[in-house]
């Protein structure tokens, strides 16, 4: 590719080809973008007929709703349905006289599943599906825009429950005064609607048009889908945004069954539906690909003629070159007794004559140099060593400087320990080494982690003046372990030196930094080690001071659950968290019964003893991302995430069983079982505030106090507003 040849090859290639390489390119681009368009206009096309179709049946619909109660029947059919005791006779005659007409409705024109009446207060009077009656309807949004003039909704939302229909008509019924006193309901069959949508409409063998509900349901049939199949939900980004803003877009996709379609997609305000008219691309698309595939042929075809003609004239003009190029090798590679022979008297030859003049010159050059080869190799092997040594200062005090900084930033012991290894390891690069852990209260050494050679890290028992008792990674400390000591160990006959070093703040062990040299480095690592080790203990013990005082700070010392100042610390970012993603949040507060009867009785170390039962309790019982505190003197917050009302009664419920079967052991006996009264509250459905929940809760556990106590109660949502 470097070669003149090349180079001509490649530049009579680009200035034949490139054109005609743009130029077929742009041609294919078009085509393809015209043959698209043309295929989305047609597509565009049968989406407004279908679309045309479905209003014409919603307006059948409303036409036919309309006629089922004639006005002159109003008195006589629906009045007394409104107005009159079922027992009597008026009721029971136009009960009859009712059902048939909507039953008739139903026969004769196959447009209605089912028809129903509601009175002004939403409850079912009358429907063609019994179960339906005296059902309650009021919050329904086609009975209360029903109740003002004809209103159609969509049900495309709940379809997956079941509806077989995903259109409901709803028509006011008025009276003589122009009054309302009824609304007739009907839902629609989706027979007429599935038709529509099954029509092929020319759009090929491989062409169908269907509707998607707001939840990217399937709504009806498709000549493509798994029949085995009644619910199919269709997830493609055009479709995802459609729903999302309620708008028209087209473009290419794989539809529900992976195969790629060119279709357009129409939001129907009216149903609150989505009408998508789809085709195959490979269908849609033939006529341009059978263009492009002949267009293809013939550039190829252009190529190979180009890249014949362009080899020959290279090598035409290459060759000499390669001659002159490959002498030119050959002098620079060191031997200056060739010359290059001088072939022409253009270009070429002057390059060879100016050749033949560097050679001479550079022989000359040759000698002079290699007198002081000697003395720049030694000055540069004295600079490597004193850069080498400046070097590993600075590493050295950046990596410490990297340590102390990093572990200042550490928040915990555990995270300190996690980020010591990778630090020890750029501070020891050419060592192998071990960071070991003190475990409280112990005489043992964990291990925290290693680097450089595992092999080495296995201590031997026999060899080791400084650690003894090893078994599966545990190290037990010798009492009489001096602050530091040079050890020896001897592995496979060979032995290495190690230094270990103890963590000690004011004579407490906080662990050890073993080290082991590599034998070729001579530099002396025993001030280093000693600088991290000190280093290292002085930031574990700050880190385990600092988690002593939280601990003392949010935990309460008599229950060893949180206390309330924890709680009322974590509850707003459980809160905003729950907001953020639209997640739940349950309140569980109880308070124990009758405990100030436990003190009165048997004494408050009695009273003590059982709050810290029910605290020993509470930290078993709760979840980990839950949170007990006691927030009281005997009354208890538990604020758990994403349950529901019934999963957080059900765990309430769960809690007071718990506590009535506590056993409480005081002074060699046992104290009387207890009982506890709980009141739940839930965001965001009883409130949206820290405040408004707490104290919602707690008037749900008076309420259940004052209701006998024993018991769980739900907060009401009348609550919120008090």
């Amino acid at each position: 590719m470097g070669t003149i040849r090349n180079r001509l090859l490649m530049a009579f290639m680009l200035l034949v080809l490139v054109p005609a390489t743009l130029i077929g390119a742009s041609s294919v681009y078009l085509g393809l973008r015209s043959g698209q368009q043309q295929v989305i206009n047609q597509l565009h096309s049968v989406a407004t007929l279908k679309e045309e179709q479905i209003d014409d049946w919603l307006v059948s619909l409303r036409i036919h709703l309309a006629a089922v109660i004639y006005p002159y029947q109003v008195a006589t059919l629906v009045e007394p349905l409104v107005n009159e005791e079922r027992t009597s006779l008026a009721y029971e005659r136009a009960e009859t006289a009712l059902r048939l007409q909507f039953n008739q409705l139903i026969e004769t024109t196959g447009l209605f599943e089912e028809i129903w009446l509601l009175d002004t207060r939403g409850r079912t009077l009358l429907s063609t599906n019994s179960e339906r009656e005296g059902q309650v309807h009021m919050t329904q949004a086609y009975f209360l825009h029903g109740l003002k003039e004809v209103y159609t909704q969509s049900m495309a939302s709940t379809t997956a429950q079941g509806l077989s229909s995903p259109v409901v008509v709803a028509h006011p019924v008025w009276n003589a005064e122009a009054q309302v006193v009824a609304v007739v309901v009907g839902r629609a069959s989706a027979d007429r609607l599935h038709t529509i949508m099954l029509q092929r409409a020319g759009l090929g063998e491989t062409g169908e048009t269907y509707l998607v509900g707001p939840n990217t349901l399937l709504l009806t049939p498709s000549r493509f889908a798994d029949e085995n199949t009644p619910i199919l939900r269709l997830q493609t980004p055009i479709l995802e945004d459609v729903i999302r803003k309620h708008t028209n877009q087209e473009g290419l996709y794989d539809n529900y069954h992976g195969k790629p379609v060119i279709g357009v997609y129409r939001w129907i305000p009216a149903l609150q539906l989505v009408l998508v008219a789809e085709q195959a691309q490979a269908e849609a698309f033939q006529a341009t690909y059978e263009v492009l595939w002949f267009n293809t042929v013939i550039a190829s075809i252009t190529i190979f003629v180009a890249l014949v003609l362009a080899l020959f004239m290279a090598r035409s003009i290459g060759k000499p070159l390669a001659n002159l190029a490959d002498t030119a090798t050959q002098i620079a590679a060191g031997n200056l007794q060739l010359h290059a022979r001088i072939e022409r008297d253009d270009e070429i030859g002057a390059l060879a004559k100016a050749f033949n003049r560097m050679t001479a010159r550079l022989h000359k050059l040759i000698v002079y140099l290699e007198r002081h080869v000697s003395e720049l190799e030694h000055a540069e092997t004295e600079v490597r060593r004193v850069n080498d040594q400046l070097a590993r200062d600075v590493a050295e005090q950046h990596a410490l400087s990297h340590l102390s900084n990093c572990l200042q930033r550490c928040h915990s012991l555990d995270e300190a320990y996690q980020s010591s290894v990778a630090l020890l390891q750029e501070l020891f690069p050419t060592c192998s080494g071990g960071f070991y852990r003190q475990v409280p209260g112990t005489n043992q050494l964990h291990l925290v982690g290693y680097w450089g050679d595992v092999q080495l890290m296995q201590l031997q028992t026999a060899h080791s003046e400084c650690l003894s008792n090893i078994h599966n990674g545990t190290f037990r400390l010798d009492q009489d372990l001096p602050e530091i000591k040079v050890c020896a160990f001897s592995i496979d006959g060979v032995r290495h030196e190690a230094l270990c070093v103890q963590l000690l703040v004011s004579g407490e062990r906080l662990g050890l930094l073993q080290i082991q040299k590599n034998p070729e480095d001579p530099q002396d690592l025993t001030p280093l080690v000693e600088r991290v080790a000190d280093l290292l203990a002085l930031a574990l013990s700050n880190l385990q001071l600092r988690e002593n005082l939280r601990e003392q700070a949010i935990r309460d010392p008599l229950t060893g659950i949180f206390n309330r100042r924890y709680a009322n610390e974590v509850f707003g970012p459980k809160l905003a968290h729950a907001q953020r993603h639209g997640e739940t949040l349950a309140l569980v507060l109880f308070d124990i019964d009758h405990f100030k009867r436990i003190n009165d009785t048997f004494g408050h170390d009695a009273g003590d003893a059982t709050l810290r039962a029910v605290g020993a309790m509470l930290n078993a019982y709760v979840r980990a991302e839950d949170v007990a505190c006691r927030f009281g003197g005997e009354e208890v917050l538990l604020i758990m995430n994403n349950l529901n009302s019934t999963q957080a009664l059900q765990r309430a419920n769960e809690l007071r069983i718990r506590l009535s079967e506590l056993i409480i052991e005081y002074n060699g006996s046992q104290l009387p079982p207890i009982t506890a009264s709980l009141g739940v509250a839930l965001y965001p459905e009883h409130g949206q505030t820290q405040d408004d929940l707490l104290n919602i809760a707690d008037q749900a556990l008076y309420r259940a106090k004052a209701g006998g106590r024993n018991q769980v109660l739900l907060a009401q949502l009348n609550s919120v507003s008090s």
